[in-house]
């Protein structure tokens, strides 16, 4: 049995499509991959553009910023960056009493305060409080961002926020509040003390 080529309008047609579908495969098999392709290339010049020209910016403030630093730094310079105290014990009371200034001024009474034991780090010892109190969401913000600013530095962790259980007296939407309050004091090494 011999096949053959329809003829007359359905061979033409047929001619046609396959004319036609050459042409598409050409341009679905590779200028579309090629577009693709050059749009990718061309994101990727744009995001390392702009990024030059963030980083040329940031090159540029560099000098006013290193100005700020130092202007900033003289301005601190009379500011003690660490506790006072020549033993673990008195930089604790000072601490406590740092804490418990800054409480008072923000209107929040410390339930309990219990001194941890120092810790070496490096030249510095690492004095520790660990404090519990309640407190409603504004004022426990405000002392938080006191105790990031103060001076000498005190650094918070371990952290631990809860919604305060129905107390009297208790306000709505406060919170009881425990963490870790740390600052350091100058002195031996622990290897040192030995």
């Amino acid at each position: 049995m011999t096949r053959t080529l329809p003829s007359g309008r359905m061979g033409q047609l047929l001619a046609v499509a396959m004319t036609a579908l050459v042409p598409a495969a050409v341009i679905a098999g590779v200028v579309v991959p090629l577009v693709e392709w050059h749009g990718e290339r061309t994101m990727a010049l744009a995001q390392r553009t702009t990024l030059a020209h963030r980083m040329e910016e940031l090159a540029a403030a560099l000098p006013e910023l290193r100005q700020q630093e130092a202007a900033a730094g003289a301005s601190r310079a009379g500011e003690p960056a660490l506790l006072g105290g020549d033993s673990d014990s008195t930089a604790g009371a000072a601490l406590q009493v740092r804490l418990e200034a800054m409480f008072t001024q923000a209107g929040i009474r410390l339930n309990s305060v219990e001194t941890l034991p120092g810790e070496a780090a490096g030249a510095y010892r690492r004095i520790r409080l660990r404090i519990a109190f309640h407190a409603p969401w504004p004022a426990l913000l405000g002392v938080l961002r006191d105790m990031h600013v103060a001076t000498p530095a005190l650094l918070v962790d371990e952290l631990q926020v809860q919604l305060a259980l129905h107390r009297i007296g208790t306000v709505p939407g406060s919170f009881d509040v425990s963490c870790t309050v740390f600052s350091f004091r100058s002195g031996p090494s622990q290897a040192a003390v030995q």
